[in-house]
């Protein structure tokens, strides 16, 4: 390739983090990185902030490169194109001629736009025709894919004239014929926020015989919602089974409440939930995310951390209900307590029980999500104090996928919470991303806690949704209670 960039160093206060919160979900799980590459990477990310001259710069970065597995090389660099760090453009240099290099579409279109951004357009449209030119020649998909890609990341950035030249390169383009190459046709037509085109696209991926994604729907329909026109947003949520012969699964109920969560229609979303309780669809840990987050009431008390904030699953509602400065609107209220009747499933899957361990995994989810999660557990746990196993843990994590890695907002909820429950889980002095305490120590908090209130479910049939393990423990409890 051409020297994108000579080696520089910037600036120190050019070289600030600035996270953009729009990127591609493949560049993200690249960064997300895997063993102890994510250390790795902090040291390198230390030594460059200390480098004030080019040539030690340089040196830096080709010594990593050089050293380091290609799994840690790319995920430092995602890293870097995901922070907006102008040190990405050299970095993407020297990543271009270790011996392990294969081109990515992905990254040379953030490098791309990371160019343009930076005002080197120049150097930016050089790299853009190389990339077709050398490695792009034989297939006219893999073209399509690369302006698709180069659509996401120059959209992200705001610079939105250049990826709708994109778009116009792609139009004028033979016809697309693989199935990924017209997901990702749909993909950047949502972005710049063309969803009828997008829609068209979507009828011309299925009359050429390729079966969408509940995704592919789910992004138009966002798109429409975003657009102010909730009717055609609903038109597409009822053609996902008619068009797309798609089944009302996992994926699809996630798709559908990802359409009703970005554009907080809380009536909807609620009748969604309710739906796919009758139909027996447990809700996922995305849908979880979806939903909770959509809440703006729940998420401004769990940002604040003020004394108001809730301990308990009934005085989570109870305060949504009776906020003394701005009670949440009834809608919001009603999707709260629907979703803590009908998520059973989310909390059996992040917690597992043993003989040795019982342990909530809060990976993969937000701050809001892991909040009401956390009052759950501990709703659960005291259903099943009788029978603890030797130790009681919270796996939270140390910030490894954080917008800012190495500080876990998870960590730091969780720790905030289970503290003000008095609770004696502390972080384990061998791993700095899990809460730990042993069964005696839980069971006198346990038995501190006050008794809930009668009639406090958070749902009229939260009962009859308890999973059969807990009720049966909890039964068990109550009857050998009654024969001491």
């Amino acid at each position: 390739m051409p020297a994108v960039a000579s080696l520089w160093a910037p600036p120190a206060a050019a070289r600030r983090r600035r996270f953009s919160p729009v990127v591609s979900s493949s560049l993200r799980r690249v960064a997300s990185g895997g063993g102890s590459s994510w250390r790795s990477e902090r040291r390198l990310m230390s030594e460059l902030e200390r480098t004030v001259t080019a040539g030690a710069t340089e040196r830096v970065i080709r010594s990593y490169v050089g050293t380091k597995s290609e799994r840690a090389a790319l995920a430092a660099l995602s890293r870097l194109l995901m922070d907006s760090d102008p040190l990405a453009i050299p970095f993407y240099e020297a990543v271009t001629q270790a011996r392990w290099f294969k081109w990515s579409s992905i990254h040379a279109a953030a490098v791309a736009a990371l160019l343009e951004a930076n005002g080197r357009a120049g150097e930016s449209r050089s790299l853009i025709a190389d990339s077709v030119s050398q490695h792009l020649q034989q297939s006219t998909d893999e073209v399509a894919l690369f302006y698709c890609d180069l659509i996401a990341a120059f959209s992200s950035r705001g610079l939105k004239d250049r990826a709708t030249e994109f778009h116009m390169e792609l139009r004028s383009m033979p016809p697309l014929s693989g199935r990924k190459a017209y997901a990702a046709m749909v993909k950047s037509l949502c972005l710049l926020g063309m969803p009828a085109e997008a829609e068209a696209a979507l009828r011309e991926m299925v009359s050429r015989g390729h079966r969408p994604e509940a995704a592919q729907f789910g992004a138009v329909a966002r798109c429409y919602g975003r657009a102010g026109s909730p009717a055609d947003m609903e038109r597409v949520i009822a053609s996902m089974a008619d068009a797309g012969g798609i089944r009302l699964g996992a994926g699809a109920a996630d798709a559908v409440l990802s359409c009703y969560s970005a554009c907080r229609d809380h009536a909807r979303t609620l009748a969604w939930l309710k739906r796919m309780r009758k139909l027996r669809v447990a809700v996922t840990a995305k849908g979880y995310n979806l939903v909770l987050n959509s809440c703006p009431s729940l998420a401004s008390v769990v940002r604040e951390l003020g004394p108001e904030l809730p301990l308990s699953t009934a005085g989570l509602v109870g305060w949504l209900r009776s906020a003394s400065t701005t009670p949440a609107p009834a809608a919001e209220v009603e999707v709260v307590r629907e979703l803590l009747a009908s998520s059973a499933s989310v909390l059996d899957r992040a917690m597992e029980w043993s003989e040795a361990e019982a342990k909530l995994n809060l990976h993969g989810f937000s701050t809001v999500a892991a909040y009401v999660l956390v009052l759950q557990w501990v709703d659960a746990v005291r259903g099943r104090a009788r029978a603890l196993p030797l130790e009681v843990s919270v796996v939270c994590g140390v910030g490894k996928h954080s917008d800012v890695r190495g500080e876990s907002r998870v960590r730091e909820l969780a720790q905030e919470v289970l503290g003000r429950m008095g609770s004696p889980l502390k972080l384990s002095a061998r791993n700095r991303g899990r809460l730990v305490a042993k069964r005696d120590r839980v069971e006198q908090w346990l038995a501190s806690l006050p008794v809930p209130e009668d009639g406090t479910d958070p749902s009229p049939d939260a009962a009859n949704e308890e999973p059969f393990v807990f009720a049966l423990f909890r039964k068990l409890g109550q009857f050998f209670s009654n024969l001491m």
